[in-house]
């Protein structure tokens, strides 16, 4: 939202006095000085113009730019000046504002309609702190919408499993433009699988990371294995996600539909670095998977010298008082 200031060029005081309440509601500002009301002089429509390209003063694409969004008088100016203020505002539906006792008082009764005057720095806060809001809300609107359409002209069908498809492929662009469009990051395929596992599935580390940043739960489930990301990494032998999960905060213990965990299916494969990962992580080296064997025990049982020994390291056994 950007305000577009405009007073008498006598009467900086009044500009000055208004640029605190702007700046609280965190609003960019632009200043337009016009002569005094007795001038006549000036090209009035090639000063304000400089402020708005021609798209937008044709109304081709309405805060498209960085264009003003509201137009505030703080001073007396002009008839001429408010007479071009109201058919510009009426033509574009530009928000016309006055705010000021003087300012108020100069505006002739048969322009009084085109202006929303603010009498008091409450009722000032008050409408900017709701414009506000309401230009948010729009603006985020008008990004999923835009990304919406670029995906449409990519020739991408805006849908979840098109989503899916291409967190597959591994399309950073694509997935991008389909979280802009509103989709949620916890997306699932059509198979139940959501695309953090996705991802974890195909070794697509910066769909990954870019799905890590957007929020997505770490320890969501895949419906078809039971796996959670950190599991489904760890069955792609990929450190790196296994890394970036523990380090997002990944529960390191959950178990597969098998009742298997991230460091039962580490040991299994043989996978030396990332069992130490797991174990320096805080992995569980005791829970049994639905055979009853627990990491530790499938180290020993199948004579992984060196895994075993990252256990006697990273995990040691607990003794049991009195033994």
């Amino acid at each position: 939202m950007k305000i577009l200031l405009i007073h008498s060029e006598k009467d900086t005081e009044a500009a000055a006095q208004v640029q605190p309440l702007l700046q609280k509601i965190k609003s960019a500002i632009e200043k337009l000085p016009v002569q005094p009301l007795d001038s006549t002089g000036g090209d009035i429509k090639k000063q304000f113009a400089a402020f708005f390209s021609s798209a937008d003063l044709e109304g081709k694409d309405k805060h498209a730019s960085n264009a003003p969004t509201h137009v505030l008088v703080v001073s007396p100016i002009a008839q001429r000046w408010l007479d071009f203020l109201a058919g510009f505002s009426y033509g574009s539906h530009l928000p016309l504002l006055a705010y000021g006792k003087e300012a108020i008082a100069a505006i002739p009764v048969e322009f009084a309609s085109f202006f929303r005057t603010l009498v008091s720095e409450k009722s000032f806060e008050e409408y900017f702190e709701a414009e506000s809001e309401a230009f948010e809300n729009w603006k985020s609107a008008r990004e999923i919408l835009k990304a919406r359409d670029t995906l449409l002209q990519m020739g991408i069908p805006v849908t979840g499993e098109a989503l899916a498809n291409c967190a597959g492929e591994g399309d950073i662009r694509e997935v991008s433009l389909f979280l802009d469009a509103g989709f949620s990051p916890d997306t699932r395929n059509k198979s139940g699988v959501p695309l953090l596992n996705i991802a974890a599935r195909k070794g697509n580390w910066e769909i990954l990371k870019l799905l890590i940043g957007a929020g997505a739960g770490l320890n969501t489930q895949a419906d078809d294995r039971g796996t959670s990301p950190l599991l489904d990494s760890v069955m792609s032998k990929n450190l790196d996600m296994v890394n970036a999960l523990i380090e997002a905060g990944a529960n390191l213990d959950i178990k597969s539909k098998d009742g298997q965990t991230a460091l039962v299916v580490a040991v299994g494969a043989g996978d030396e670095k990332i069992v130490e990962v797991l174990l320096r992580a805080g992995a569980d080296a005791d829970i049994s998977d639905s055979m009853g064997v627990s990491a530790r025990k499938y180290a020993n049982l199948f004579h992984k010298k060196n895994i075993t020994a990252l256990f006697k390291t990273h995990a040691p056994e607990r003794v049991e008082a009195g033994r």
